[in-house]
């Protein structure tokens, strides 16, 4: 979060022209759920395997939007012509799990695999699930669609709420001088807020 607010700062003319904030909070939220998830982060959003993983989500999303994925409901004899549409989705799903058990699910059983599995030893989330697989208590195919169920709740539903906050916060500005006020008395002006602070921010 800090490095988004920096970020701003940087452009000036952000105050009064506007800016799209999108790029810069997806990077955010996808740093903090493959911090969780796989103990890694991305340096920026030009980073390759960001911009794979981005647009895979992306095509995924459009796909669920596309109006191709309801008129078979709604019109059930042109069922038959969604065939093409679901080849393509289940191309992309494809992709995408083959994407996460490359790069990250893979890549973290090799690093355990080096290591002792005690609950100590256990750094992120992908390490407490591959140890549930190691169990028996799931399968590689459960591992992995957790890990795809996480990717698609976590990041973009969490992207959109935090874009939708933002642009209530734009566009209600006596609520954003309420906010800034109380964070600037109780924090001091400028200072960030942290986790612990958030009991003390009533507003």
């Amino acid at each position: 979060a800090a490095a988004v607010v920096e970020d701003v700062k940087k452009y000036p003319g952000s105050a009064t022209n506007g800016m799209v904030l999108r790029r810069r909070l997806q990077l955010m939220m996808y740093n903090n759920m493959y911090r969780i998830m796989f103990d890694r982060r991305f340096e920026s959003e030009d980073d390759p395997l960001f911009m794979k993983l981005k647009g895979l989500n992306g095509e995924r999303s459009r796909l669920a939007q596309s109006f191709d994925y309801n008129y078979g409901d709604f019109i059930p004899i042109l069922r038959p012509f969604l065939r093409g549409y679901l080849k393509i989705c289940k191309e992309v799903k494809e992709k995408r799990i083959r994407l996460f058990k490359d790069y990250f699910v893979d890549e973290r059983k090799k690093l355990s695999s080096t290591k002792t599995t005690t609950n100590e030893g256990l750094k992120c989330a992908i390490d407490h699930i591959l140890d549930a697989q190691q169990k028996g208590e799931i399968n590689e195919d459960n591992v992995l669609y957790i890990v795809e169920n996480i990717n698609v709740a976590a990041i973009e539903t969490t992207l959109w709420s935090i874009e939708w906050g933002i642009a209530e916060l734009v566009n209600h500005p006596e609520i954003q001088k309420k906010l800034r006020d109380e964070l600037d008395s109780v924090l001091g002006p400028g200072v960030q807020i942290t986790e612990p602070e958030i009991q003390k921010l009533p507003y």
